[in-house]
């Protein structure tokens, strides 16, 4: 028998080759996209070495069932050659895949950072299982063995026990940091890796062990799976970002953070220091010359106008340290209450809806810095009869406390909401408006573990929420967060 006849007995139906490659093709780029984006991040590496592992599958059936007849053909390759390549990848495919996407996970979770020693030697336990796997079905042999029930189910476990750690290991996660500022993007994260994982999971191994015929290329469907997915990345990455990516502005690291503005506004705040000092200089020594007064007053203001700006800049996108202890609610915004209402020529009102006894442990500074802004900006949004109305409560079940900052101002449409938090990114006008008030907000509640959200409409006001978890103390320490 010559190889060309001998390889049309292992051909069997499916989606064309070319199909094929274009599935490979697809699943290079999403992962290539989430590789490029942040090179030095754990998570995108790990996420494109899966990716890559996973995407062997499809390549190597195309490598087998369409290029290689070809080949052949040609007389330039044989079919030991091509069952010997597939037996390989095959392999590589069912024994490295999942450990992949476990680690992938482990770094979710941050156990390098929070147990590096447990990491380290959870990382190369997880490959064991991969080595004895290929002592017991040797890898230059899994052509055959994938008509072997025995094989077929010990692997299948193998690659189900994997999912359902890894799967486990992200829904801890999730709900552990649901009021976190990140939460939305490792929630996105999470689903378009989640979602072609178990279906590959489900439709790759059962119908070999348990003896459903006719339905060795099921997994095929993941193309449909695979363009969805595709589709889904590039409708969030042109929106909010995923995956650090976004197409509309700039691209940023959705793991680390503002390091990126910290570094410009340090560099842009040292430029500028400089330069002031210069023009303070020619002000002081113009007046002393006999320079008009209005002109060296308006030199002078716009001077002192400056070194407030950089003064602002660097408080609100710098890092936030946080100072935690037991903060009287009530009293705070008692003291804010009076301070605004006082103010000359106001005729809004903040006003105390209700408030917990239970203190809040936080860090006052920064958290009465936050609710300065969010009250400015509500008394400047309602203009003349504004009204702001503050409340504080505890939410045992949801383990959460939450402060809101109401007001009955002009509101907003869903794509302002959407950018509010945005650095420099202003709906007001005037020069005093940095743009980074809710900024630097957002950045307080990430530091205290919480997030900050906003409900909005055209014509019926805002309602800022802050959330803050609340934690069980521990026996053996004074002080705990609350």
């Amino acid at each position: 028998m010559d190889d060309s006849s001998r390889w049309a007995e292992v051909v069997t139906d499916g989606i064309p080759g070319e199909l094929l490659l274009v599935f490979t093709l697809l699943i290079w780029a999403i992962f290539l996209m989430i590789l490029c984006s942040n090179p030095k991040n754990k998570l995108n590496f790990w996420c494109f070495c899966s990716g890559m592992l996973f995407s062997i599958g499809a390549l190597k059936e195309y490598l087998f069932y369409t290029l290689g007849p070809r080949l052949i053909e040609l007389g330039i390759w044989t079919s030991g050659c091509s069952e010997t390549l597939y037996s390989l990848l095959s392999a590589v495919f069912y024994y490295l895949s999942m450990p992949a996407v476990v680690i992938f996970c482990l770094y979710f979770h941050r156990l390098d950072r929070t147990h590096p020693r447990l990491f380290r030697r959870l990382r190369l336990l997880l490959y064991l299982p991969a080595l004895l796997l290929a002592v017991i079905f040797p890898c230059t042999q899994t052509l055959a063995f994938q008509q072997v029930p025995a094989f077929c189910l010990v692997v299948g476990l193998y690659n189900w026990c994997y999912g359902l750690i890894g799967t486990g290991i992200l829904i801890h996660v999730l709900m552990a940091e649901r009021l976190s500022t990140h939460f939305s993007q490792r929630r996105l994260a999470a689903a378009s890796l989640l979602v072609p994982l178990w279906f590959w999971l489900i439709s790759a191994f059962p119908y070999h062990a348990l003896g459903i015929p006719n339905l060795s290329k099921l997994w095929q469907i993941n193309l449909i799976v695979v363009l969805f997915v595709l589709l889904y990345f590039l409708y969030h990455a042109c929106r909010d970002g995923i995956w650090g990516i976004r197409f509309r502005k700039e691209t940023y690291d959705w793991g680390t953070g503002n390091v990126v503005l910290q570094k410009n506004a340090k560099y842009v705040g040292h430029a500028l220091k400089n330069d002031l000092s210069k023009i303070e200089w020619c002000t002081d020594f113009l007046a002393a010359q006999g320079a008009p007064a209005r002109e060296v007053d308006i030199l002078r203001r716009s001077v002192t106008h400056l070194k407030q700006f950089v003064s602002r800049t660097q408080l609100y996108s710098d890092r936030i340290s946080l100072f935690p202890e037991p903060c009287d609610i009530k009293d705070l915004f008692q003291s804010l209450a009076d301070a605004f209402n006082a103010a000359p020529g106001k005729t809004a009102s903040v006003q105390i809806i209700t408030c917990a006894d239970t203190p809040l442990t936080c860090d006052p500074a920064h958290v009465e810095e936050v609710l300065r802004n969010l009250i400015a900006n509500g008394l400047d949004a309602a203009g003349k009869d504004a009204t702001v109305s503050l409340s504080y409560q505890q939410l045992p079940r949801r383990r959460c406390a939450v402060i809101t900052v109401a007001d009955n101002g002009c509101g907003m449409d869903k794509e302002t909401a959407r950018q509010i938090f945005e650095p420099y990114y202003t709906t007001k006008a005037g020069g005093d408006n940095l743009g980074l008030g809710l900024y630097y907000c957002r950045n307080v509640m990430s530091a205290h573990g919480g997030s900050i959200r906003v409900i909005s409409a055209p014509g019926k006001g805002s309602t800022f929420s802050l959330f803050f978890p609340v934690r069980r103390r521990k026996k053996k320490e004074g002080q705990a967060w609350s």
